[in-house]
């Protein structure tokens, strides 16, 4: 009884402990992206990955921890939990980078879009719905969405001012900085959306480049961070006699602790120094 109790308080730390880290990311992290590209009359909905919700990952994490406990004692009970309390979270990060990255990807298109279809004589409001008929979510809506809140009267600033807040990006600020000062003070918006469009192009270009440059030191750390983890498995799965000692003993514990967060600190630390702003 009192291991089942340990079992669930410890498991219930580790997925508030997660939600408190996930939170303080959200505004990075989570800020707008839609689920499906559709808006809802306050702009935008958040999406979630399946099994997010706090009453499915708790009974999962105290599963985790009694399976991860009867095979590698105190440290496997640890590592799954944590692992099952930790993967939504992640996956959730990494839907929204793509989502991120394919917002980025195709607002240079926007750019030039815009500028196209004002020379042809229309407004500026025309020219961004136009636009958000050419690119994909979440783009397209949140463009869209700038139009009609326009069309019903909504000031223009403010409708730029909400698109910042539903795509958190460098480059939309970039682009909304543009629209609104070219809004108040005029001039030849076509042209300077032309050069935009080519900055723009040229900060991708300039990602991709980097991204390609640190692929093989960010694939090492995976590696060297997997690695560990495959090995304590396999000699599990192979030689559960010979290790069992390791898992079941205060000492053993405490080294495998200790390494595994080593193996998680070094991974951390590598992620780091590969983060380039461009």
């Amino acid at each position: 009884m009192g291991e089942t109790v340990s079992g669930v308080l410890c498991a219930t730390a580790v997925l508030f402990a997660s939600g408190w880290i996930a939170r303080r990311r959200r505004e990075a992290l989570l800020a707008t992206v839609y689920a499906d590209g559709s808006n809802d009359a306050r702009g935008g909905r958040r999406f979630h990955v399946p099994f997010g919700s706090t009453w499915l990952v708790l009974p999962a994490c105290a599963l985790s921890w009694f399976v991860g406990g009867a095979v590698a004692g105190l440290p496997g009970a640890i590592a799954g939990a944590a692992a099952t309390a930790l993967t939504p979270r992640i996956l959730l990060r990494r839907r929204t980078a793509r989502r991120m990255e394919a917002l980025e990807s195709d607002l240079g298109d926007a750019v030039s879009a815009i500028a196209a279809t004002m020379r042809s004589g229309r407004s500026l409001t025309q020219a961004i719905a136009h636009a958000a008929a050419e690119v994909d979510a979440p783009l397209g809506p949140a463009l869209l969405a700038v139009a009609d809140r326009s069309e019903l009267g909504v000031p223009f600033e403010a409708s730029l001012d909400r698109l910042v807040e539903e795509l958190p990006s460098a480059d939309v600020r970039l682009v909304t900085g543009v629209l609104s000062i070219h809004r108040r003070t005029g001039g030849a918006m076509p042209g300077v959306l032309d050069q935009v469009a080519t900055t723009l192009r040229e900060r991708r270009a300039a990602a991709r480049e980097i991204r390609s440059l640190t692929a093989q030191a960010r694939l090492s750390a995976v590696i060297l961070g997997l690695l560990p983890i495959g090995f304590f498995l396999f000699l599990s799965a192979t030689s559960r006699s010979d290790i069992a000692a390791a898992y079941h003993s205060a000492t053993g514990a405490t080294a495998i602790g200790v390494g595994l967060a080593l193996q998680c600190g070094a991974y951390l630390w590598i992620r780091r120094l590969l983060q380039v702003d461009v």
